[in-house]
C-alpha cells in the first residue's frame, strides 16, 4: 500500500471556470523524494495544499486522498509545509519567536526547545538573525527562517512549494543537501514543487510533470527527460547538461550531473569562439555615488561605499547572497528609500529633486513581493486603474501583452488567487504599460517556469533593443548569463566586481552556470550558456 495515495482527485476553487486539479491519481511510497514541476498555474501548489488538511483550500473536492491508508480528514501524520511566498508563513515579529512558535504550540519543554533551536540555528548559520525583526529580513532570509521553523517540528512528511525560489545559489545548494540528508538518513518523505530544475532532478526518486491540473508524465528522471525531449514545448524543462548531450546526439546513458557529464566532454570538439563584441558607449542614465544606508542606527550598514552606473541600453544583472543589499539598493534607486549618505543621480539630476509621479513614470520598479503592487480585486481592474492613473492610451496593447505573458485568461481573476509566477507576470504587465525608461526588477524570474522565462526574456530583450535600460537583481545565474550585458556582485554592502557575463561567470564555483561547470576543465573555451555550447560543440565520431 502506498504511503500517500490520490485516487481520481479533482478540485475547483469557488467561481473558477475550470478545475485546478482534474482527475489526478498519484502514489508516493514512504521515504520517497518526489519533485513536481510544470507551468505556473498547473496545479502544483494546489496539490501540495490538498495533502495537509490544516491548510486545504476551500472549494469543491472529489476523489480520495489517503495518508498511510487513512483518509486525510482522519489522519494525524505530522506534515510540514513550506509556502511559496515566505510572507504567508511569518507569524511573529521577531526571528527567535518565529522559530519557537510551533514548538510552543505542541507543548515541548523549554529544554527540548532550546536543544532543537540551537541545532537548527547552527545548521542555518542564523545566530546573527535571532534578535532581528522579521520585517527587516530579505525575502530569501525569511524563507530560510520558515524552512528552519518547519524542520524544528521534525515532520514525517515534508511538502515544499518552490523553497529555493528566493535563495542565492550557495544557500540553495546547502538547503538541497540538507533535504537529501533528511530523506536518506531519517527516511523523511519529501514532495517538492520547483522551477529551478538544474540540480533538483539529481535528488529525486521520481519526477512528476503537471499540466493543466493533471499528471502529464511521471517516472524515473532519465526516462522522463528523454520522453520530454521528444515532445516540444515540454523539452524546455530538460536541464542544461542533458539538453546539451541530447542536442549533440548522444546515445549512451543520459548524464544528469557535472560529474556524469565530464567524461563525454573529452570527446567533444569545440570550435573557436568569436570573441569580438561591439560595445557602444552610451550616456549615463542612473548613477549611485558612495551610497550608505542602514535601517536602524544600532544595526550595521546594509549598503556602504556603494557605487553603480547604469547607462542607456544596459541590461545589468545584480547577483549576491541573501541579505547582501540587492533589494535595498533597488528601493533606493526607485526613490522608495532615501540614502543616509551619498548621491543618487537620474538623467543628470539628483533623485531627491524629482517629483514622485514624474520619477515613477520614468523608473518602473517591480518589488520582490508583487502582492504589494495590487490594490484592485481583479487583474483587469488593476490594469484599468494603471491606464487611468497614468493617462495611458494604449489599451490595444493590453491583450497582446497579457497573451505574451500567458495570463490573458486570468484578467478577471483576483490577483491574490493567482500562483506566485502568475502574480509576478501580472505585476510586470501593469509596469510595462507605463513604458518607463528604466526597469528595476527585483528577482523577476522568481516563480516562473522555463516557458514563462523564455517569454519574459523575449519581452525584456525587445524593450532593451528599443533603448530601455534594465537593472535586475537575481539568483537565476542561467538567466543572467543568457541575457545580461553586464553582471555585478554585491558583497558586504557594495558592488565588489562587475564585468560581462563570460568573464563574470568563468571560474566561479557557485555563482556560475551548469555548462560552465561542465567545461571547467577546458578553461580557455569560456563556454557559459547552453546556446553557446550547442553552437560550438560537436561529438567526435
Amino acid at each position: 500500500m502506498a504511503y500517500i495515495e490520490l485516487k481520481n482527485v479533482s478540485f475547483s476553487y469557488p467561481e473558477a471556470n475550470q478545475p485546478a486539479i482534474h482527475n489526478l491519481s498519484l502514489q508516493v511510497e514512504k521515504g520517497q523524494f518526489i519533485v513536481l514541476f510544470g507551468a505556473s498555474g498547473s496545479g502544483k501548489s494546489t496539490l501540495l495544499r490538498l495533502l495537509k488538511k490544516e491548510i486545504m483550500p476551500h472549494g469543491e473536492l472529489s476523489g480520495e486522498i489517503l495518508l498511510d491508508g487513512v483518509s486525510i480528514e482522519n489522519q494525524t501524520v505530522n506534515t510540514g509545509f513550506v509556502f511559496q511566498d515566505p510572507e504567508n508563513q511569518v507569524v511573529a515579529d521577531n526571528v527567535l519567536h518565529e522559530m519557537v512558535f510551533g514548538l510552543e504550540n505542541i507543548g515541548l519543554s523549554t529544554n527540548e526547545m532550546r536543544s532543537r533551536v540551537a541545532e537548527m540555528v547552527h545548521y542555518f548559520d542564523a545566530e546573527n538573525l535571532l534578535n532581528r525583526d522579521t520585517h527587516e529580513l530579505s525575502g530569501g532570509m525569511k524563507q530560510q527562517i520558515n524552512l528552519a521553523s518547519v524542520l524544528l517540528m521534525q515532520p514525517d512528511i515534508l511538502l515544499l512549494d518552490e523553497p529555493t525560489a528566493q535563495l542565492d545559489p550557495v544557500s540553495a545548494r546547502e538547503f538541497l543537501n540538507m533535504l537529501v540528508h533528511l530523506n536518506e538518513e531519517f527516511g523523511m518523505t519529501i514532495i517538492l514543487a520547483e522551477h529551478r530544475l538544474e540540480e533538483i532532478f539529481l535528488l529525486a526518486d521520481s519526477i512528476v510533470l503537471m499540466d493543466k491540473g493533471e499528471v502529464k508524465v511521471q517516472g524515473e528522471t532519465r526516462q522522463v527527460l528523454e520522453n520530454l525531449w521528444k515532445n516540444p514545448p515540454f523539452n524546455k524543462y530538460v536541464p542544461s547538461i542533458p539538453s546539451l548531450y541530447l542536442s549533440l546526439g548522444g546515445k549512451e546513458k543520459l548524464p544528469l550531473s557535472v560529474k556524469e557529464g565530464r567524461s563525454w566532454t573529452q570527446t567533444v570538439e569545440i570550435a573557436k569562439k568569436d570573441r569580438t563584441r561591439l560595445t557602444e558607449i552610451t550616456e549615463e542614465l542612473l548613477n549611485a555615488q558612495n551610497i550608505y544606508f542602514q535601517y536602524q542606527k544600532d544595526d550595521g550598514y546594509i549598503l556602504k561605499e556603494l557605487n553603480l552606473s547604469i547607462r542607456k541600453g544596459d541590461f545589468y544583472a545584480l547577483l549576491g547572497g541573501n541579505g547582501s543589499g540587492k533589494s535595498t539598493l533597488l528601493k533606493l534607486l526607485a526613490g522608495v528609500l532615501k540614502p543616509e549618505r551619498g548621491k543618487l543621480i537620474f538623467k543628470g539630476k539628483q533623485l531627491k529633486a524629482w517629483k514622485n509621479k514624474n520619477l515613477a513614470a520614468e523608473i518602473g520598479y517591480l518589488p520582490q513581493n508583487p502582492k504589494l503592487f495590487f490594490i484592485q480585486d481583479t487583474v483587469e481592474k488593476e490594469i484599468q486603474d494603471t491606464t487611468e492613473q497614468w493617462g495611458l492610451k494604449n489599451e490595444h496593447e493590453v491583450a497582446p501583452l497579457l497573451e505574451k505573458l500567458g495570463i490573458n485568461h486570468l484578467r478577471h481573476n483576483n490577483p491574490y488567487d493567482l500562483s506566485g509566477g502568475e502574480l509576478q507576470k501580472a505585476a510586470l504587465a501593469c509596469l510595462l504599460l507605463r513604458k518607463p525608461e528604466i526597469l528595476l526588477l527585483d528577482e523577476p524570474t522568481k516563480g516562473l517556469d522555463p516557458l514563462s522565462k523564455d517569454n519574459l526574456a523575449d519581452i525584456l530583450c525587445k524593450l532593451n533593443c528599443e533603448g530601455v535600460s534594465i537593472l535586475m537583481s537575481t539568483h537565476d545565474v542561467e538567466f543572467a548569463a543568457r541575457y545580461a550585458s553586464k553582471c555585478g556582485m554585491m558583497f558586504q554592502g557594495s558592488i565588489t566586481s562587475e564585468s560581462e557575463p563570460d568573464a563574470f561567470f568563468s571560474g566561479n564555483f557557485f555563482y556560475t552556470t551548469m555548462v560552465q561547470r561542465l567545461f571547467r576543465s577546458r578553461p580557455d573555451e569560456q563556454i557559459v550558456t547552453l546556446e553557446e555550447a550547442v553552437e560550438l560543440c560537436r561529438l567526435r565520431r
